[in-house]
């Protein structure tokens, strides 16, 4: 299974660090988040390209919205000849709320990926679609696209998105090479039981976040208990954007305090947290349900140690190399 360690870019040479030491603890690759409250993404994404020499440094991921097709294209070309770019995109959410649009529609969407596929195909350029449900992931792969699966560390969920991305590929037949699916998730390996729940509580705004993504458009075919769709509902209509993906205190963490049987729930499904064999296992249970890779969101306050106890994963990989 591929890994690919997840990066807010705060400031140029940080970015630079982050992507070296990524590298250096035998990640696959790089994702750099799009977000107006961070550094242009595609000038951070040069960055980490030109500060590493095998790691594959991508979008995790932007939008057709606050970035006109054709600024998407000129960098798909541009970044495309370093043979180790790929393209995240995605409907947006946070990104596009923060300055007061709307995310793209799923026919807008469709649009988008036709209008970029001729140029991703000539540069050589992967293009990833980040899909919460079974219709943006038959998108992606009526357009050859792999997925970003929303559905978290649920093997049931991420089966389903899994089959729906590779029943509409646009050559079953073999033709094309088969659809790769990365499943998303928030990762801290820990090696002490104070460690470990210390990571849960500082996480657990970001696994309510992720749920958001994923849920907040219905239940159907997400494999969510019941008992919980009700509460989940109105507990998103108070999401605050302003700290979406945030880490540590924040209104959001708050958002389910008086339900910590949710509050387990969304951590165990949106979050790696633990000793490196446990993760390694969960890694090798979502291989088996059809990923062939992981995006992986470590703490960004402490980035570096983070990357360091996370690079245990790459001595052992779950489903086999990670290059």
């Amino acid at each position: 299974m591929k890994l690919l360690v997840n990066w807010l870019p705060r400031d140029r040479r940080r970015t630079a660090d982050v992507a070296r030491a990524a590298e250096a603890a035998g990640f696959w690759g790089m994702g750099v988040c799009d977000s107006p409250r961070a550094d242009e993404l595609y000038a951070s994404i040069g960055a980490a390209l030109d500060a590493t020499t095998t790691l594959r440094v991508g979008s995790c991921v932007t939008n057709p919205v606050t970035r006109h097709v054709s600024v998407h294209r000129s960098a798909v070309r541009t970044l495309g000849r370093t043979g180790r770019f790929f393209c995240g995109v995605g409907s947006g959410d946070s990104a596009v709320r923060d300055v007061g649009l709307r995310p793209a529609r799923l026919a807008e969407l469709d649009t988008f990926l036709g209008e970029m596929t001729d140029t991703a195909r000539a540069a050589a350029c992967p293009v990833l679609v980040a899909a919460g449900g079974p219709r943006t992931a038959e998108l992606a792969g009526h357009h050859g696209a792999g997925i970003v699966a929303g559905s978290g560390a649920d093997p049931v969920a991420l089966g389903a998105l899994v089959d729906a991305a590779r029943a509409a590929q646009a050559d079953p037949s073999g033709g094309d090479a088969p659809t790769e699916c990365w499943v998303s998730l928030r990762l801290a390996v820990t090696s002490t039981d104070a460690e470990l729940a210390e990571a849960r509580r500082a996480f657990l705004p970001r696994a309510i976040s992720a749920s958001r993504f994923n849920f907040a458009r219905g239940f159907a075919a997400k494999h969510v208990p019941e008992a919980f769709h009700d509460v989940l509902r109105e507990r998103y209509r108070r999401y605050d954007f302003a700290h979406h993906g945030a880490a540590g205190a924040n209104p959001n963490a708050t958002l389910l305090a008086d339900r910590p049987d949710i509050e387990d729930y969304l951590l165990d499904r949106f979050a790696l947290i633990g000793p490196a064999d446990r993760c390694r296992a969960r890694l090798a249970d979502l291989a088996a349900a059809g990923a062939t890779g992981a995006v992986l969101s470590v703490r960004f306050e402490d980035v570096f140690t983070a990357i360091d106890a996370a690079g245990a994963l790459n001595a052992a990989p779950a489903g086999g190399r990670t290059s």
